[in-house]
């Protein structure tokens, strides 16, 4: 059954991370490929319209509530309900990934219920991601409806300075450390955590790992947690320890 094996394999492979790491929280991002991209897979092609710009395309929240995405959704939810009901990992946290409006937030969350992931039942926390600035502009709506924001700096940097940094043209504007994008920052965390009840907000873009300045910035401002490359771990972990010496916390 090709159904079951989908869902058993993706629910094993999401709960040997979980399991590592229980009961920290394991943030698991829904899936978010770009319609150019499920097209490059086997057969994929037959299945996905061509977009101009898929960068802004059908991709992330918009997919999941659209009748021809939802069944696949479901099964993602289907999976992670399994890795934390039937294996006991309730320290995972679904994501979702490029939610425009509150809308389309509503509208996940109801689809995510109709696959028995229910926000709220034993536990479950569901985030978003802030990576577009209108998840910052009204990031008040937003923590109304989830439970935390996790900034994808990659993307958030790309729209607020309206380029795409994998062109040769303009990739050298992309600067995750530009005052736009260092205030857009600085708001949705504050934003997040004046709201009742406070909401986390952690990062999971490149910038802390390839900026140690970054990072000084991002525990100045107050962030909950921190996504790092492997091999940046200990020299960042310890500027951030003495930022926070500095900052007597």
């Amino acid at each position: 059954n090709k159904v079951e094996f989908f869902i058993d394999m993706l629910a094993r492979g999401i709960s040997k991370i979980a399991a590592g790491f229980y009961p920290y929280d394991v943030i698991v991002r829904m899936s978010d490929f770009k319609t150019n991209e499920y097209a490059n897979l086997i057969g994929g092609y037959l299945y996905e319209p061509q977009e101009h710009n898929p960068m802004i395309g059908w991709r992330g929240a918009s997919r999941y509530y659209d009748e021809s995405y939802k069944p696949a959704f479901g099964l993602e939810c289907i999976a992670l309900k399994k890795a934390r009901n039937d294996m006991g990992l309730t320290n995972i946290k679904p994501m979702i990934p490029f939610c425009r409006t509150p809308e389309e937030g509503r509208k996940v969350i109801e689809v995510m219920n109709e696959y028995g992931l229910k926000q709220g039942e034993n536990n479950l926390e569901v985030y978003v991601m802030c990576e577009i600035p209108s998840n910052v502009i009204v990031a008040d709506q937003f923590s109304d409806i989830f439970d935390g924001f996790s900034i994808g700096s990659n993307d958030l940097t790309q729209l607020t300075l309206g380029l795409d940094r994998d062109s040769d043209l303009v990739a050298h504007i992309f600067d995750e450390r530009n005052d736009a994008v260092k205030r857009l920052v600085s708001q949705v965390i504050s934003v997040a955590h004046s709201h009742h009840p406070r909401r986390k907000v952690g990062i999971c873009g490149q910038a802390p790992s390839d900026f140690p300045e970054f990072a000084e910035f991002l525990v100045e401002c107050g962030i909950d947690s921190i996504s790092l490359n492997p091999d940046t771990v200990i020299k960042t972990r310890l500027k951030i320890a003495e930022t926070e010496r500095r900052l007597g916390r």
